[in-house]
């Protein structure tokens, strides 16, 4: 049997990667499993909204998944997310000193395996061909890919890091949990620290890998959807066939099961593939300034303008991410 494909949506929060994953996830042979990094901490331990509407532990897909790897789902998610606090973000500045990574995954040797498993039940249970985690953490995609069989590929999402600002700056009530908490809220300086390190990993862990890497700005998406996701599916595997699902930039919702990710997630009908350039008008100058500045490497590197008025480059600079960028790809063949 072939391994279970799985196509990860990495980079950083704020990309637009919930409408990327709802979308994929409304066409046949694929499954939106939303941000499984943080399926045990949230969907059992803070007893999250799956976007079927039921609690995840009710849920009856996450609960026959559950139910195949344990009977006793509280006690495995606390050993779930005490593992995941042994392979953290700071572990990756230091997972190049030889040995070291050897013998953190075989800590955590768990993580991945149960991943794995859960994810399976679920293809077979569905009928499905690629699973879908939109987690982000390039770490975790590495504990993915080291540590199982899945046949992961590496979908990586960018956006413009002043809009990733402006959005980590909006008060949101957290519709995904059973209280009224307050989504996080970064300010510009924590929000770039992230920014540039999520998509320098991402790149480091992924980006030699020509066959498993494919790159995607968000704004290229939001242009051209229908072409977009043919070439997203070509990368995954499946084809997607636009028409079946997207009318125009409307797309309707069906009953889903996206275990965690943007509140969005939850009680949509259908969904506006739109670009969102408020931050244009609504950032401060100070928050323009400091996003641009501190960003300013990867905003050269993805064809960003540096001035807020001008336009982004069509084409990248870097070869090699013109080779993996899928609007690229699919002017290229068109």
């Amino acid at each position: 049997m072939s391994p279970l494909r799985v196509l990860y949506i990495g980079g950083t929060g704020r990309t637009g990667s919930t409408m990327v994953d709802q979308l994929l996830g409304q066409f046949a042979s694929y499954f939106s499993g939303g941000e499984m990094a943080f399926f045990w901490s949230r969907g059992i331990q803070a007893r999250a909204i799956c976007a079927c509407g039921e609690p995840v532990r009710d849920c009856p897909v996450w609960n026959h998944a559950i139910a195949s790897v344990t009977d006793d789902p509280d006690r495995l998610a606390a050993r779930m997310v005490a593992l995941r606090h042994r392979f953290r973000w700071p572990h990756v500045l230091i997972m190049w000193i030889p040995g070291f990574s050897r013998a953190r995954m075989r800590e955590i040797a768990e993580i991945p395996s149960t991943a794995a498993r859960i994810a399976r039940d679920v293809a077979a249970e569905q009928d499905i061909e690629v699973f879908i985690d939109s987690s982000k953490e390039p770490h975790y995609s590495y504990i993915l890919r080291e540590g199982s069989d899945l046949d992961l590929r590496f979908l990586h999402l960018v956006r413009d890091p002043r809009a990733v600002g402006r959005s980590w700056q909006r008060r949101r009530t957290e519709a995904g949990l059973t209280t009224d908490a307050i989504m996080e809220q970064r300010t510009s300086p924590i929000t770039s620290a992230y920014y540039m390190f999520s998509n320098i990993v991402s790149e480091l862990f992924w980006g030699r890998r020509s066959d498993r890497y494919a790159f995607l700005r968000y704004e290229d998406f939001v242009a051209d959807p229908a072409r977009i996701l043919e070439a997203i599916g070509e990368f995954a595997g499946t084809p997607i066939v636009p028409d079946s699902v997207l009318d125009g930039q409307t797309f309707p919702i069906g009953t889903m099961h996206t275990s965690w990710g943007n509140p969005g997630r939850v009680g949509r009908t259908s969904i506006t593939i739109r670009s969102d350039d408020a931050w244009r008008t609504e950032l401060s100058r100070w928050d323009k300034l400091v996003l641009t500045v501190l960003n300013l490497p990867l905003i050269i590197h993805y064809g960003y303008p540096i001035r807020p008025s001008g336009r982004r480059r069509a084409t990248l600079r870097s070869a090699r991410m013109r080779r993996a960028d899928l609007a690229h790809r699919s002017r290229t063949t068109t």
